[in-house]
């Protein structure tokens, strides 16, 4: 039996997606398996790290990727340590592609980027403009 959990989201760009997991360092495959407790698991994205833990991306039917993973055993963390643990990575994941979907309509928009700014508090302030 497997312990795959498995984490509803609001990925829907894919090549977005990659570059975001790239950018937190991951080395990310395409159509392929993550690797589990007691077995595989098929994803349209996977994400490893080099220590071999990997997050898998399922692409639904209305175009959303569900987040999974098997971290059973991880660390002597119980259940709910694994729950809160993949939702803080949802959240991280989250937020990097959040900016990038931003900066691409605003790219898109004939904006650019001015200033980037990690607050306190954990929100991301873009500055962009545009000259006329």
């Amino acid at each position: 039996m497997s312990h795959f959990s498995r984490i509803k989201t609001t990925f829907r760009h894919r090549e977005a997606l990659v570059q975001c997991m790239q950018e937190l360092g991951y080395t990310v495959e395409t159509n392929t398996t993550i690797k589990g407790y007691h077995g595989l698991h098929n994803v349209d994205i996977a994400a490893r790290k080099s220590n071999g833990y990997a997050l898998g991306f399922v692409k639904n039917a209305d175009g959303s990727y569900d987040l999974v993973a098997d971290w059973w055993g991880v660390s002597g963390k119980g259940e709910q340590k694994i729950a809160d643990e993949l939702k803080r990575q949802a959240e991280s994941i989250q937020q990097e592609y959040a900016k990038k979907m931003v900066l691409e309509q605003v790219k898109k928009d004939g904006f650019e980027l001015v200033s980037e700014k990690n607050e306190q508090n954990g929100t991301v302030r873009l500055v962009v403009r545009r000259w006329r």
